[in-house]
């Protein structure tokens, strides 16, 4: 039965397009591989691990006939004379120079039980798969028996970037190949490591909606966010080696449409920006004053990158105090996860969430500058120089514990 499944992942630091060995034959007239459905050998089970920079997919194969079977698997490859993988346009030649920078570039090695499998890379034998070379490889079962071949290969990467500060990379692996095999895919886990920090706390299905979590690295003023089409089996952040693990376990695989992750990171001026640089508006004389902080390094500061209409509105937008409120635990949810170090940057934003939770109280501060910013909103009316504990809900108690740790 045939399998169509497509993972895309689209997460930073990631590849182009790869996939499943494909059952197949060796077209004798032009000698090109060319996939063709088997019903003896069942693809049981597949581990695919996917990093920055490399790629291991581990597959058991079952022979469910009662006779000794030798089958021809392929592992497909995009490939453009021009460009190399990710060109737009489609220029192959079949020749020993392409050939060569194809394995130049890929280093694909492939093993069956844990010996070497030698594979020979051959053109495809029909265009219409849109995959043009394959390496190829002979596999021999006896009756009953299951084999374990692993592929190893360079992932490569792409990346893309706009003129409005958002920026991207891109890794897709594309399981359809794995349908000419018999049945369904008993059980496929693909698993994601990333070193960039990213997390998702929400899932949405479908359209892009509000539910995105962003998270916002104070330090260099930069959003991540991610989005997906179906929810992951997990999501673990490693703190040991400091790796970010998304996991999909998928069973009896035979779906009907494309599985699809996405993570992109923007400078401040992305969705909601505008409310983050209200809080930088708040703090900038407190972030000159450290040493080695320059604005003019960081280009998304400087007043003629920044709109003060914008800074402004948000006044208005937070001018109620239950709006104002939203916007702590938004930037509070966002900036202080697990992945924001302690630093000094961290420490004055710390310190103006601190300070906005007090205000909405009715804190007076001793700092007259802090009485200033938060006068403009008319929520504020300092009544007193001291609020007990008992005056915070839960949830300010346990924002207040944490945020004291980066002052």
């Amino acid at each position: 039965m045939k399998r169509l499944l497509s993972v895309f992942l689209i997460l930073i630091m990631g590849a182009l397009a790869f996939a499943d060995d494909a059952h197949g034959y060796v077209e004798p007239t032009i000698g090109g591989f060319e996939i063709k459905n088997t019903y003896d050998i069942r693809m049981v089970d597949e581990v695919v691990e996917i990093w920055e920079n490399k790629v291991k997919v581990t597959f058991h194969f079952r022979n469910q006939s009662d006779e000794k079977k030798t089958v021809t698997i392929g592992f497909p490859v995009h490939w453009y004379d021009e460009f190399g993988v990710g060109a737009e346009e489609k220029t192959i030649k079949d020749d020993k120079e392409t050939r060569d920078a194809i394995e130049k570039y890929y280093k694909f090695k492939s093993s069956c039980n844990g010996k070497n499998l030698p594979r020979k890379l051959i053109a495809s034998a029909n265009y219409y798969d849109s995959f043009d070379y394959w390496f190829t490889a002979e596999l021999t079962f006896n009756p009953g028996e299951v084999l374990e071949v692993v592929d190893e290969y360079n992932a490569g990467y792409s990346s893309g970037s706009d003129s409005i500060g958002w920026s991207w990379n891109s890794w897709n692996y594309v399981l359809t190949t794995g349908s000419s095999w018999d049945s369904t895919i008993a059980k496929a886990t693909i698993i994601f490591h990333s070193k960039y920090k990213y997390q998702w706390k929400k899932y949405t299905a479908g359209e892009y909606s509000d539910e995105r979590n962003y998270i916002w690295d104070i330090d260099n003023m930069t959003y991540y966010w991610g989005y997906f089409s179906y929810k992951p089996t997990s999501i673990k952040y490693d703190k040991k080696t400091k790796e970010t693990v998304v996991t999909w376990v998928l069973l009896n695989i035979e779906p009907r449409k494309e599985w699809e992750a996405t993570e992109y990171q923007s400078s401040i001026r992305s969705p909601d920006g505008w409310k983050q640089e209200f809080a930088y508006d708040l703090v900038k004389d407190e972030l000159f004053k450290i040493p080695g902080y320059d604005k003019d390094s960081k280009w998304w500061l400087n007043d003629e990158y920044r709109n003060a209409s914008e800074t402004e509105e948000a006044y208005k937008e937070l001018a109620k105090k239950k709006d104002f409120y939203d916007w702590v635990i938004r930037l509070y949810e966002s900036g202080f996860t697990e992945f924001q170090p302690k630093t000094k940057v961290a420490g004055v934003y710390a310190q103006l969430l601190i300070n906005s939770i007090y205000a909405m109280h009715g804190y007076q501060f001793k700092s007259e500058s802090w009485n200033q910013k938060f006068s403009k909103f008319e929520w504020y009316k300092p009544t007193t120089s001291e609020i007990p504990d008992s005056e915070f809900s839960d949830k300010e108690k346990a924002m207040l514990k944490r945020l004291k740790e980066f002052r």
